[in-house]
């Protein structure tokens, strides 16, 4: 029967319907709870928005809550490892495999959250950064400055001498630490305070340990959500042009419309906490850093040429973006 109406429409000019094609389904790894803020309002909007695109050539299946791999260091590789397709990786967290975005936390360089996802995508789309050959870059994010969150008063930074504190990022400093642990360590008092930014203290419940909130802004750090390039390249081309089509420019702006306050607003909730006390730094202990930051800066470009070529691109990007 089919058959016969096939010929009989073929035979009367009108055209055969084509069966569409299965769409290609991708697997995305997520390491932190499902109620993260990075995930809430960046990641599963992403997700929800790529699989409502009409070609209906990718289908994306979210796995929140560490599903695929809890331990953020290894999300590069599990992509790598065929476990996940797409995953939401923290650089810092990953020493060795992505040498340059050290870049991004060198101490005074970064201003605010927009102007570093716009420095991030920049330098990933001009191939300026080592570590992303495997992957198709999707996203380029940027968290503000690092802070620090403690279980001791901190009123100045005379306060830090002699704490023991869990700092992030090789620049900032490298521990084994992940972020998961650190609850668990300032609970037990094996340091007294932490590096974070203010949504992630909220999110891996640094909260709960900490009561004093020092704002000195010790740089920034990248987030990047990131695909398999083999998987990529693996791909028919509809199903590539969706991902395209939602990548960097796009997702950045979802970032930094969802996000580009959001620690703003954490902050603005401490301080109307009656249990917490927040402190600005002093202009008194902002000028007593700044030898500090100058000289954190100076050394990382003279290790290598590449980190000194690297600093004076980044800063002649930054030039024209506050020049807009």
């Amino acid at each position: 029967m089919v058959r016969i109406l096939a010929v009989m429409l073929v035979a009367v000019g009108l055209p055969l319907a084509t069966a569409a094609a299965e769409p290609v389904t991708l697997k995305l790894s997520f390491f932190a709870s499902d109620t993260d803020a990075n995930y809430v309002k960046v990641i599963k909007p992403w997700v929800d928005i790529v699989n409502a695109d009409p070609s209906g050539a990718v289908k994306i299946e979210a796995f929140p809550n560490g599903a695929l791999g809890k331990n953020p260091m290894v999300q590069p590789q599990l992509m790598l490892d065929g476990v996940t397709d797409i995953a939401l990786v923290n650089p810092s967290l990953t020493p060795g495999r992505f040498l340059d975005d050290q870049v991004f936390e060198l101490p005074g360089l970064i201003k605010s959250v927009p102007e570093g996802v716009q420095l991030y995508q920049a330098l990933v789309m001009s191939d300026s950064l080592r570590g992303y050959s495997d992957y198709y870059v999707i996203g380029s994010f940027m968290n503000p400055n690092y802070n620090i969150f403690a279980r001791r008063p901190i009123k100045s930074i005379l306060d830090l001498k002699g704490m023991k504190v869990r700092i992030l990022g090789p620049v900032i400093g490298q521990t084994v630490m992940a972020p998961n642990d650190v609850v668990e360590a300032l609970g037990r008092g094996t340091i007294d305070a932490t590096t974070a930014v203010p949504s992630g203290v909220v999110d891996f419940g640094i909260d709960r340990v900490t009561r004093y909130d020092f704002l000195l802004p010790l740089g920034s750090g990248p987030l990047t959500v990131l695909m398999s390039r083999a998987k990529f390249d693996s791909m028919p081309k509809a199903a590539q042009d969706v991902i395209a089509k939602y990548s960097l420019k796009f997702a950045n702006e979802l970032f930094i419309k969802q996000l580009g306050s959001h620690h703003d607003d954490v902050i603005d909730r401490f301080k109307a906490d009656s249990k917490r006390t927040v402190v600005m730094p002093s202009q008194t202990d902002l000028e007593a850093i700044k030898p500090i930051y100058e000289k954190v800066t100076l050394e990382w470009a003279a290790k290598d040429p590449r980190n000194a070529a690297l600093l004076a691109k980044a800063r002649e990007i930054l030039a024209q973006i506050r020049a807009k």
